[in-house]
This record gives C-alpha cells, structure tokens and sequence, in this order.
C-alpha cells in the first residue's frame, strides 16, 4: 500500500453529494454506507479492489472522476485500519436539546453487505470463532433494532457506548480477517 493523498474536504463532500443524489437511479451506496462495505472488504487483495468498488459505485463505476476518489478513500481507511486510528463514518443527528444522536445503522449495514461480499465460508469461519463472532455482536446488534428506534434508541447510553466501540471493533475485525487470510494462503 503506497501513501496516498487523503481527500479534502471538498473532495469528500463531492464524493459524499454524488453518492446521495445517484443512490436510486444507479443502485449506488451513500458514503456511510460505503464506509462500513470497504471496512469490512478490506481484506480483499488490491487485485480485487476493482470490483469491491464497482459494488459501491454501482452505475457510476465508469465515472473515472469518482472513481478516483472512491480509490483513496477506501487507501486511506486501510492506512486508517492498519495503523489503528480507524473510525467509523457515522451520521449525526442534531437533538433537541443540542447534543447529537449517533446514527450507526448506514455505516453498520454497509458492514454487513460487506460480509455478505466476502462470501459464505468466510463468514462462517468469522461466526464460529467465539473472539471474531464476539467483535461482530455490536455491529449486528444495531441492525436490530426496529425503525422506530432509529432516531429514539430504547437506551440512550448503551446506543452511544456502543457506537463508541465500533472503530476498536473494526479494526480487531480487519485483524482477524486478515490473520485469517495469512492462514489460509500459507
């Protein structure tokens, strides 16, 4: 993996508004979602990096531009993973009461998608090992709740204990993968 340029703000946030006005018209993933797809994909070989985007692209996977951008992105989240200073792009709220509400459920889904990406063995393997599985629990757990929870979770505190675990869950997660994958090929 070779530095790369991360994206500036701008950049970011023409990734971000492209991703969001195409998400229908071109089956595409929002950039939370995206986040949670290529954290979980993280493990696939640079070789495979091709299709992992044109997952998240979608219809705009010929759009070199984007393209472009998407690429780094996703260097920067695997630099972000190997170095363990990774965190997860989670949507924010604004409450009433003017503190945020944390809302995991984009980044979580497009983790989960990214599981699925990685096929059934693979999978398998990460649920019957009781560490592995144990890492994955507070990812799944937010996909259970009921969308009526989305924006009033049942307990406050242990939806935003948990979101706050996420980016140490991710990385014991790309850890483990990527153990897995050293085993594998040897």
């Amino acid at each position: 993996m070779g530095a790369t340029e991360p994206l500036v703000p701008e950049e970011l946030d023409r990734l971000q508004t492209t991703l969001v006005e195409q998400m229908e018209e071109a089956a595409c993933m929002p950039l939370d979602v995206a986040h949670g797809f290529l954290t979980a994909t993280a493990v696939t070989p640079d070789a495979g990096s091709s299709a992992v985007l044109d997952r998240v692209l979608g219809g705009l996977a010929g759009d070199n531009g984007l393209r472009e951008l998407l690429e780094r992105f996703r260097r920067q989240l695997l630099t972000d993973l190997e170095c363990a200073e990774y965190g997860p792009l989670i949507l924010q709220m604004p409450r009433d009461d003017g503190s945020m509400l944390p809302l995991p459920y984009g980044w979580c889904q497009g983790y989960a998608s990214g599981m699925e990406y990685l096929g059934e063995a693979k999978r398998e393997s990460l649920l019957a090992d009781e560490q592995a599985a144990a890492l994955l629990t507070p990812i799944l757990s937010f996909l259970m709740y009921d969308e009526a929870q989305w924006f009033d979770p049942p307990n406050e505190a242990a939806h935003r204990e948990t979101v706050s675990e996420l980016g140490d869950v991710a990385v014991g997660l790309y850890r483990w993968l990527r153990h897995a994958n050293e085993n594998q090929d040897a």
